[in-house]
């Protein structure tokens, strides 16, 4: 049975059930790409009840650099030869999470650069780079040692600083959206103690993202979406999903995750504050040892008055 094994693979990224809410979180192209500004609290815990399964704690913040309003520009005193410093084609945006599994600690802090192309009155194109970095820790009195053998990667050093860089291109118009990123650019090593090795990465992960919105009449739409994650050792995840929305205020989904996985949202839209919550339940034989993954989102979004639309004709 030992001999067998070639391989294990385990998860570096944690996963996002309500991530059509914000493809932000997924690529950093889309901060700023529809011109609100969006601050987002998401708890996930995954496989409730199964000991030291993966918890998440995620807060981002995205936002798009207006143009000048127009008070500024018939202020007496004009400085023609100046050019403006943005004029909304800039997305800024952060990103933090703590990923928290057994005895390791992952906590990411992220800042966003997007710049938006615009095609034509109603489309854009968006890059987006983020740089950051990681600090990867374990909890060296949660371990517990077979035998009292020295062991070269359990030393002092259980608490390392890792930098690293995402990029994403992102395609979007009134009604769709279809981006492709690359995060964990910079695949770094992560060496404990005295044990150096060059097999222990950070592997770089790859998202397609898209989603499109079909209006049933002029309150109800269907939004079907997907992404598709896979790292460079060609592990390929497919995530599929539909929800309904009803004038704005009251959606929800559907979606499968390959690996045999149902999930089901809802969520409700009170003034500005976005309340959702999303269930993993899963078709194996983990169900019966956990009571599925469970997802809330608190979401606050702002900036939906007349300056938005003087750049953006298509909303």
């Amino acid at each position: 049975m030992l001999c067998s094994l070639s391989s294990v693979h385990a998860q570096q990224i944690p996963y996002y059930s309500q991530y059509t809410f914000s493809p932000f979180i997924l690529n950093p192209a889309a901060a700023g790409a529809d011109a609100f500004t969006t601050f987002i609290l998401t708890n996930r815990n995954q496989w409730l009840g199964v000991e030291g399964a993966p918890t998440v704690f995620a807060a981002s913040l995205q936002t798009r650099i207006m143009k000048k309003s127009h008070i500024f520009k018939n202020a007496r005193i004009r400085r023609k030869n100046k050019p403006l410093l943005h004029s909304g084609r800039v997305g800024l945006g952060i990103h933090a999470y703590n990923y928290h599994a057994g005895q390791i600690d992952q906590t990411w802090l992220q800042f966003t650069y997007a710049y938006h192309i615009f095609l034509n009155s109603r489309s854009q194109l968006s890059l987006g780079l983020s740089l950051g970095f990681m600090k990867y820790k374990i909890k060296k009195d949660d371990l517990k040692l077979l035998d009292n053998l020295d062991d070269p990667a359990y030393g002092s050093n259980i608490s390392l600083n890792i930098p690293d860089a995402n990029f994403g291109v992102y395609y979007s118009d009134s009604k769709s959206y279809i981006g492709i990123s690359i995060l964990q650019l910079l695949q770094s090593t992560v060496n404990f103690g005295t044990y150096k090795s060059e097999n222990f990465h950070i592997y770089r992960q790859f998202y397609l993202i898209g989603g499109y919105k079909y209006n049933l009449n002029t309150k109800d739409v269907l939004e079907p979406s997907f992404y598709i994650k896979s790292s460079e050792q060609l592990n390929f995840q497919l995530d599929v999903s539909v929800k309904y929305v009803h004038d704005k205020k009251l959606w929800f989904g559907l979606g499968y995750r390959s690996g045999m996985t149902l999930i089901g949202s809802f969520g409700v839209n009170i003034n500005k504050l976005f309340v959702g919550y999303s269930f993993d339940y899963s078709l194996k034989a983990l169900q019966n040892y956990s009571y599925g993954t469970h997802e809330i989102m608190l979401a606050i979004r702002w900036g939906d008055y007349v300056r938005r639309y003087r750049y953006l004709d298509r909303y």
